[in-house]
């Protein structure tokens, strides 16, 4: 599975909608850094809880990613577009 992209609205510590572009990436392999608190967590939370409707450690359940930096109207989802065969697949899924 190759990751293209990946979206995210009021999900974790981001309260506006975020793009994370993959895409942009020019290597096979590539790390996720940053300081404690800056959402590395919630973007592996994004992708898992696209695809399986659950958190990518286990401990935080779906209720909870919720951003409480969000205003009240806004809606909760995360969606992930990445390729596997030569097929592009895009999941979107959002909290109860």
């Amino acid at each position: 599975m190759k990751p293209l992209r990946l979206k995210m609205q009021a999900f974790g510590s981001y309260g506006k909608e975020t793009v994370v572009d993959f895409e942009k990436v020019n290597q096979n392999l590539f790390l996720i850094t940053g300081d404690t608190g800056a959402g590395k967590t919630t973007i592996f939370d994004g992708i898992t809880f696209a695809l399986y409707g659950e958190t990518s450690g286990g401990v935080r359940e779906a209720s909870m990613l919720r951003s409480k930096y969000a205003k009240p109207e806004t809606p909760t989802y995360a969606e992930y577009i990445f390729e596997y065969k030569d097929a592009v697949y895009t999941v979107k899924r959002s909290p109860d």
